[in-house]
């Protein structure tokens, strides 16, 4: 593995890590009905990271902004228009959607 390579996915995991677990109690998991707590944080967090280390820079850029908007508190995302929610559905959209491209061609 490249030495950028291996920065690039440690960065992407602190930042996933970071904006998962910062809002614990109402965030993206918590608004799934699971328990949140920190190891579910890291799962998801390594998760995202593998599902977008090799992904260009500008998408995994759009990935990490959306899931920091989907976690913040639910007034904080009033003021952009929209629900929280939608954006957490299209940050899954783009970090799972070359998946289902490559399975579905």
């Amino acid at each position: 593995m490249d030495v950028m390579t291996l920065v690039r996915s440690i960065t992407l995991f602190l930042v996933f890590a970071v904006t998962l677990g910062m809002n614990l109690d109402d965030n993206l998991i918590a608004r799934l009905g699971m328990t949140g707590n920190y190891g579910l944080v890291v799962l998801l967090a390594i998760l995202f990271t593998l599902f977008l280390t090799g992904r260009h820079v500008l998408v995994a850029a759009a990935a990490v902004c959306l899931c920091l908007i989907a976690n913040l508190p639910a007034d904080f995302t009033l003021n952009f228009g929209y629900d929280r929610d939608y954006y957490a559905a299209l940050m899954l959209a783009v970090v799972f959607q070359p998946i289902l491209a490559r399975i579905l061609h």
